[in-house]
């Protein structure tokens, strides 16, 4: 069971894409923007995060120290939006750009591939992560 946190402002979508993630078997977090989303996370790390385009270009990846070790940012449009391009280092940084809700089986796909690379590296725990760092002075 993967975190996944959604982000952008069509709320209605997102609601769409968070009842999918979790009939899936994931936990989802709906934000409207980045610094919500940051601050809903309560310190857990998401392995991944779904959002729209035109809310990455304007936070850039600023939530990206966030993500869980393996984790990725995937970048969609909305199906009635017109298509915003991506700068070329932001689009570099995503995995993937789909448009939703269109691609709801794609973004399930690149989420079991997203879980299993990290279950893969042995980095798909939290918990294991906090024994793998080294304890404080």
């Amino acid at each position: 069971m993967a975190l996944i946190v959604v982000v952008g402002p069509d709320a209605a979508l997102l609601e769409g894409v968070s009842q999918t993630l979790v009939a899936a078997g994931h936990r989802a977090v709906v934000a409207g923007e980045v610094t919500e989303a940051i601050d809903s996370l309560s310190g857990e790390r998401p392995m991944m995060v779904v959002i729209d385009c035109a809310s990455l270009v304007t936070s850039g990846l600023a939530f990206r120290s966030s993500l869980a070790h393996g984790g990725a940012v995937i970048a969609f449009h909305c199906d009635d939006a017109e298509s915003e391009r991506l700068p070329f280092e932001i689009k570099r940084a995503a995995l993937a750009e789909l448009r939703l809700p269109l691609e709801r089986q794609r973004l399930l796909a690149l989420v079991r591939s997203v879980e299993a690379r990290a279950h893969a590296a042995g980095k798909d725990d939290i918990a294991d992560e906090a024994r793998e760092s080294p304890a404080g002075p």
